[in-house]
């Protein structure tokens, strides 16, 4: 039954880094935590109303990373997507995020080092309460002027299609997977975020990317890979966005039991298809600890039709 028992860390541990984004130092404390409390963020620098939950209904701002917001107060935090990646693909439910600034390190700006940092502080299973899984029981769409579309359709097992299109050297590249979140995770974990240097300047005009360097970011200029060792795979750019989506997609707070087919995901739709799938009671089905006698092989994203 472990499986489906929910998870949390075995101990405390701590990592600090630079921001992507602001370029600000920010020391991070992941704790373990109780039984559906689920993923939250607490600013330690801010006294009141400190409190973020990993939730898509807190997203402020989707724009080249995802905001989460606590509205009663001023306390925010952003870039969360590749630590929240981590956190689901070592199949975590429950967990407090301690931070006493605004944004998650970025560290080699893919979810490499925050798994090592994970591994590190060990996964304690709590057998007390159940996992909380959500089974798409309708097809929802969601696209965007730009090119963008997310599906979700209903399926007895976990699976997900992934396509981007990208000047080159880029181009497209897509992937598909037939398994369990968690496998899919391993395949993608150390995929770093990427820009095109003609983009690096607007960033920054507008207050972004003020911690970004060849150390956590590819960056591509005159179809060249700037990078000295170059990309880790053929594939990094389709799987950074598979990470990504993985780790936006750890803001609906169930574990999905579905098909995904993104075309061009990126924050903005990732947020939308959360927002639509949860729209309407028809969209979905809340799996309840009745029916856990019903799941077969639930680990492996398998389950029965009678569900």
């Amino acid at each position: 039954m472990n499986n489906v028992m929910q998870k949390t860390i075995a101990k405390e541990v701590t990592f600090e880094g630079k921001g992507l984004h602001s370029g600000q130092n920010c020391k991070v404390r992941l704790i373990p935590y109780h039984e559906d409390s689920g993923i939250l963020f607490k600013r330690v620098d801010i006294l009141e109303d400190n409190i973020i939950p990993a939730d898509f209904k807190y997203i402020s701002n989707s724009n080249l990373c995802t905001t989460l917001k606590n509205y009663n107060s001023e306390a925010n935090i952003f870039t969360v997507e590749h630590l929240l990646a981590a956190i689901k693909g070592n199949d975590i439910d429950n967990i407090l995020i301690e931070c006493n600034s605004a944004e998650i390190p970025a560290l080699d700006g893919s979810a490499l080092e925050f798994d090592s940092i994970i591994k590190k502080a060990g996964i304690h299973h709590q057998a007390n309460s159940f996992k909380k899984y959500i089974i798409v029981k309708k097809k929802v769409t969601v696209n965007n002027k730009y090119g963008s579309k997310i599906t979700l359709n209903p399926s007895s097992e976990f699976k997900l299609k992934c396509l981007i299109k990208f000047p080159e050297p880029i181009g497209q590249q897509s992937l598909e997977f037939n398994k369990p979140l968690t496998e899919i995770y391993k395949d993608v974990f150390n995929s770093r975020t990427f820009c095109f240097f003609k983009d690096i300047e607007k960033m920054k005009k507008n207050g972004l990317a003020k911690g970004g360097s060849l150390k956590n970011a590819i960056v591509i200029r005159n179809k060249e890979i700037l990078n000295e060792n170059g990309l880790r795979d053929k594939n990094e750019f389709v799987k950074h966005k598979v990470l990504d989506l993985i780790g936006d997609l750890a803001l609906g707070n169930y574990n999905l039991i579905g098909a995904i087919d993104a075309i061009c995901p990126g924050h903005e739709i990732n947020k939308s298809i959360l927002e639509k799938l949860f729209s309407s009671y028809d969209n979905y089905k809340i799996l309840d600890e009745k029916q856990y006698d019903l799941v077969s092989k639930i680990g492996t994203g398998l389950v029965t039709s009678n569900i």
